[in-house]
């Protein structure tokens, strides 16, 4: 049995420090051959000053061995010392048969670091001189993935699957493909490679991402079927509630919608989206009290949510509660980008107050967002009419008729203003 042999037995019965002393006569006595072997094994131990040691060892000996400049480069990359990284891979000349595989791992330094289209240049040179190689396709892909280009990612994919490849480094490539389909908004043609990646490997990642897939293909029943599945593998998966509960409620089971939602907040009461999305179901089932408390549980998670404080501010309208109303709208609107359908609130709800300066400053602010929207356009020209604001009312009652010519009532409103302006 070879020193390295024992030192590998040592670890295995975790004597640390006789394993030491055999790592040290492995390396005095050893066979090359012996030192490669024992390398490639406490590489993948994760014995990375080790190994490191055997390949300058071997280097030594073997000075044209480029694959131990390699392995010296990956070791450096995993070490965070990128310079020697690049060292190291700036040794190989491209005559050499382990260039193709210095670009893979130049490639992946480079990524590493954020600089893609580098990265897509050294697998691209790769491809040039292997363009067979399995994993030169799978890596370009993975890039491609990374980077947003779906459409690239998947032609590599498919190529990869065409060939009967159906896992890389354990990523599962139909899965993959599916994610890229999906990424596009191509749910239709995302599902199939989904199912065969669920049936490969039933993973609680892939598994929510066919139900969510499901669910963006207006496929409900298979969506909630599946997400249920996941709920069963894994209830702490929090991220299934909302769509699990979107999905019933799209089958119109609002009751069992609020069940899950229930169900998610018992998991997890930090999520203030599952809170919002417990306040829509149970305003859809008209208990507005505990929609309102929803809202208030979601925005105290999420202070800083437009979302939120429009939901809680559109119930105050819906329930006429218009001072509260402004109060609310007026903590969001310290954002000076915020949505206009605040000041739109605004102004509803200083119309209804009888603070009619107010309200015309909130519908001014909000109408240029509106100008296509017909309900906005006929309030603000009724506003505008009892102002007074002839001028602006013919503007804007135009605007509306343009969208909606059949409303006879606005159409006379408009005759009786020309005749008197």
């Amino acid at each position: 049995m070879s020193y390295g042999e024992q030192m590998i037995a040592a670890l295995q019965d975790n004597q640390l420090m006789e394993a030491q002393d055999y790592f040290q006569e492995a390396l005095a006595k050893d066979l090359p051959d012996e030192l490669y072997i024992l390398a490639d094994t406490l590489y993948e131990l994760g014995f990375l000053d080790e190994t490191k040691a055997i390949y300058e060892q071997l280097l030594k000996e073997f000075p044209t061995d480029d694959e131990l400049k390699i392995g010296l480069a990956e070791i450096s990359i995993e070490s965070d010392e990128i310079d020697e990284a690049m060292d190291w891979l700036l040794e190989i000349e491209e005559d050499s048969p382990a260039y193709p595989q210095a670009l893979l791992v130049s490639a992946d330094l480079y990524q590493v670091q954020g600089l893609y289209e580098v990265s897509e240049q050294k697998l691209l040179q790769a491809k040039e001189i292997l363009p067979e190689e399995p994993i030169l396709t799978f890596a370009l892909a993975e890039l491609y993935f990374t980077m947003g280009k779906y459409a690239q990612a998947i032609h590599g994919y498919e190529e990869l699957l065409a060939q009967g490849i159906d896992d890389m480094t354990g990523i599962n490539l139909s899965a993959r493909c599916g994610s890229a389909y999906s990424a596009v908004g191509d749910f239709e043609q995302a599902i199939p490679y989904l199912e065969t990646g669920v049936e490969e490997n039933e993973s609680t990642d892939l598994l929510f991402e066919l139900g969510f897939t499901y669910l963006q293909n207006k496929e409900f029943r298979r969506a909630s079927e599946t997400l249920f599945k996941l709920k069963e593998l894994d209830p702490s998966y929090t991220s299934l509630y909302p769509y699990l509960a979107k999905s019933l409620e799209e089958e119109n089971q609002l009751d069992k919608a609020s069940e899950v939602i229930r169900e998610g907040l018992r998991v997890d009461q930090f999520n203030h989206e599952l809170f919002y999305y417990a306040a829509q179901i149970f305003l859809k089932l008209d208990n507005e009290e505990q929609a309102e408390t929803y809202l208030e549980e979601a925005l105290a998670l999420e202070p800083e949510s437009e979302v939120i404080q429009l939901a809680l501010t559109n119930l105050f309208i819906k329930q006429e509660r218009f001072e509260e109303s402004v109060v609310a709208i007026q903590k969001a609107l310290i954002n000076e980008e915020a949505d206009p359908q605040f000041y739109w609130n605004l102004a509803i709800a200083y119309e209804n107050l009888e603070e009619y300066d107010a309200a015309n400053e909130a519908y001014q602010k909000a109408y240029e967002a509106f100008k296509q929207n017909k309900d906005f356009l006929k309030a603000y020209a009724l506003f505008l009419r009892e102002e007074g604001n002839l001028k602006l009312t013919k503007t804007v009652l135009s605007e509306y008729l343009a969208l909606e010519p059949t409303d006879e009532e606005m159409i006379l409103l408009l005759d009786e203003i020309n005749s008197e302006y």
